[in-house]
């Protein structure tokens, strides 16, 4: 009879601690490229648009996003290596710089709008083709 209560105040012991409230850790706060795409702001990319395959473009051109200060644009090739970048643009677009001079290939790009330094809207990375002219 002794094994059998010992045996019960056991299983009882552990199914109160199975049923017993935890305390969790809170959750870190989301970076910023995913506050962004909480929010639902998104820049499109308008000049290359997306998978674009041609001759090299003239300019770099993005749809606005709602409550940007300003933007970041940045290019970079098939192999991560930053061709261009820029900060503080406070238009749209950006014309092609003239001192990057690029090989047929594939490219990638990216537009974030900042507001107060931190991001708050993202194109996410688009690739495009520069064919032979």
């Amino acid at each position: 009879m002794a094994i059998f209560r010992s045996d019960l105040i056991l299983l009882f012991a552990l199914i109160s601690l199975a049923c017993a409230p935890r305390e969790t850790a809170p959750e870190p706060a989301a970076p910023a490229a995913e506050v962004a795409l909480i929010q639902n702001i998104r820049i499109e990319h308008v000049t290359p648009r997306r998978d674009f395959v041609g001759p090299l473009p003239t300019k770099l051109e993005w749809t606005e996003a709602a409550g940007v200060d300003s933007y970041a644009v940045s290019v970079e090739n098939e192999i991560e290596i930053p061709l261009f970048d820029q900060e503080g643009i406070k238009t749209t677009s950006v014309p092609w710089p003239k001192e990057v001079r690029i090989e047929p290939g594939t490219y990638f790009w990216r537009i974030v709008g900042l507001k107060g330094g931190r991001v708050i809207a993202d194109s996410g990375r688009a690739a495009f083709v520069v064919m032979e002219p």
